[in-house]
């Protein structure tokens, strides 16, 4: 292979990292994005347990527990997805 060819691709796969960085570097806004909006609706349904049942302070502790055990957070969709064809 000649100098001029090797330099060319060399060139190519800088480019390629590059796309790739900034592409990974998006992504990771657009999951930080999800993960704030997430936040916010959490918080808005707690408000809306809390001052619809105030006991849930109370019982929430028990009740995360719970599900810590019995739901397994990768396997979530799936479950959902079953369970609205039934």
């Amino acid at each position: 292979m000649e100098e001029v060819d090797i330099q060319q691709q060399f060139r190519l796969f800088q480019k390629e990292i590059e796309a790739a960085a900034v592409l990974a570097e998006q992504t990771k806004l657009d999951l930080l994005s999800a993960i704030d909006t997430l936040k916010i609706e959490v918080e808005v349904l707690r408000r809306f347990i809390k001052r619809h049942h105030p006991d849930f302070v109370h019982l929430y502790p028990q009740l995360r527990e719970e599900v810590m055990q019995e739901v397994d957070p990768e396997w979530m969709e799936l479950k959902v997805k079953k369970s609205r064809k039934e």
